[in-house]
């Protein structure tokens, strides 16, 4: 069942980049020779209007084959005849449907569980099992009123009272979730619970080994729809800005001759969506798959050859100059580029089936 739902997901991901292509290319008159769902050899496939839509053996992802993309084409049908500005939409049109999926998928999300809004109290939202917080007895959904003496009023607060007391016991000041909801704010009871802080903690766990926040997810009433929206949007720019330093740094350690160990394919990408539907059920599932939407569009849109952002170098060639890059060798340029890519998904993939053996 896991892998059904992982395939249909990422081919939804991959359809809805291929959709954005077409759509742009018939709104530019770009004919489309052929728009389909999975990868060939082809199994049926039926012509309507001038396209062939067709259903494919490899079921993950599809594909927009655009007449004159990667030949020469006569007339003006042909994508490599068009408006520089013309197959720029074309080529941004991907792009810009994965944002518009993510966008979208985060929107409802929001809008079903609630709006992330800021509060003046400290959430636990996560214990490492054996740490020091699991061991003095703090649950996740405590809240956090003071360290030591010391009120505390953010995540970031927390953090730094805490780091005043490393290699330390400290004593915090402890409210229930539900004592913090049921009880007026003067009658609520404190307990006192004392934590170590350690001096060198596991890699990202911190001294007490919890994770904090303070913000809630305040439900919003069917009016209030913008407010989701507004928190999709937020969402999606928060994402691609993650995804976007780490895509850097993936580049900085394959010049430095390093295959990156945080990176994931295909394997890695099944066991995550597993373990989020097992933990946290399929709207999570869901929202994980509109981060990877987010992914695509970023990575999509790298200047690198056989990517989106590899044929936009081109377009801006033919911008700045006032004429095409000869076809054979931006033709030659996207082939190679896309032995790259298969061998760096091999290597990634590689790592994935190293780390499931360990």
């Amino acid at each position: 069942m896991d892998i059904l739902i992982f395939v249909i997901a990422l081919s939804v991901l991959v359809l809805v980049h291929e959709f954005g292509h077409y759509i742009a290319a018939i709104k530019t008159g770009v004919k489309v020779e052929e728009f389909g769902l999975g990868l060939p050899p082809r199994i049926v496939g039926k012509k309507i209007g001038e396209t062939i839509f067709s259903l494919n053996w490899l079921p993950i992802g599809g594909f927009c084959k655009l007449y004159g993309e990667d030949a020469e084409g006569k007339g003006d049908r042909a994508f490599n005849n068009k408006k520089p500005w013309q197959k720029l939409l074309v080529v941004l049109g991907g792009v810009l449907m994965n944002l518009v999926l993510a966008v979208t998928v985060f929107s409802l999300v929001y809008s079903i569980l609630g709006v992330p809004t800021e509060t003046k109290k400290v959430k636990i939202v996560g214990i490492s099992e054996g740490s020091p917080a699991a061991v003095a007895g703090i649950k996740e959904d405590d809240w956090v009123v003071k360290v030591a003496e010391t009120p505390v009023f953010s995540a970031k607060e927390m953090t730094e009272e805490v780091a005043k007391y490393k290699g330390q016991e400290v004593s915090l000041k402890v409210l229930k979730s539900e004592s913090l909801k049921a009880v007026p704010a003067g009658r609520q009871v404190e307990r006192e619970v004392k934590v170590f802080v350690r001096e060198n903690p596991p890699e990202g766990e911190g001294g007490m080994g919890v994770a904090i926040s303070n913000t809630e997810m305040v439900r919003i009433k069917w009016y209030e729809i913008h407010k989701g929206i507004g928190a999709g949007f937020r969402e999606a720019y928060y994402w691609g800005k993650i995804i976007g330093g780490g895509v850097v740094g993936m580049i900085s350690e394959l010049f430095q001759g390093r295959v990156p160990k945080d990176v994931s394919g295909p394997i890695g990408m099944y066991q995550a969506t597993s373990s989020i539907k097992e933990s946290q059920g399929m709207l999570a599932v869901i929202h994980f798959f509109a981060i990877v939407s987010v992914n695509l569009a970023v990575v999509n849109v790298l200047p690198f050859p056989a990517l989106d952002g590899g044929r936009i170098v081109f377009v801006i060639y033919e911008m700045i100059f006032r004429k095409r890059a000869n076809q054979k060798f931006e033709t030659a340029v996207n082939n190679f580029g896309m032995l790259v890519l298969l061998f760096l998904v091999f290597l990634i993939t590689a790592g994935d089936v190293v780390r499931i053996f360990k």
